[in-house]
């Protein structure tokens, strides 16, 4: 089969994951493309992460994303509104859901593929981002 366009499974080859805990903060490592065929498998991770016990934050490692569209963006900022929001905001019919662990987010300051979307996005506000891991863990 020659000639044949990427499949999207070709594309999030384009993006990788991985998860570790460091004491009680979970980090998800992004590396490559964060865009429209790979944010769910991010949401996907971090919603499996977030289910881990005894968690006290959640820090997303962007240092080594080399492109982050408009989705990519868009599921960032739908987690830091999940991760802010108070315990019990929104419907729920037998008992409120557990709090979520605050979100910290990691891109140095020479990763342009991260920081001009997000500045332009003008996300700063909504959720800052921390220059290198260890800051972000002792934020929390």
């Amino acid at each position: 089969m020659s000639d044949s366009a990427p499949s999207p499974s070709d594309h999030a080859d384009a993006m990788t994951l991985t998860a570790k805990r460091i004491g009680s903060v979970a980090v998800v490592t992004v590396t490559g493309e964060l865009d429209l065929l790979t944010a769910r498998e991010l949401m996907t991770t971090v919603d499996e992460t977030l289910r881990w016990p005894g968690l006290t934050g959640l820090v997303v490692d962007l240092t080594a994303v080399s492109f982050l569209g408009s989705s990519g963006l868009g599921t960032l900022a739908e987690l830091a509104t999940r991760t802010t929001a108070p315990a019990g905001s929104g419907g729920y019919r037998s008992r409120p859901p557990e709090p979520l662990p605050p979100l910290r987010l990691v891109a140095p300051a020479d990763n342009s593929a991260v920081l001009r979307p997000w500045e332009t996005m003008n996300l700063q506000q909504i959720l800052p981002l921390y220059p290198d891991l260890d800051s972000a863990i002792e934020s929390l």
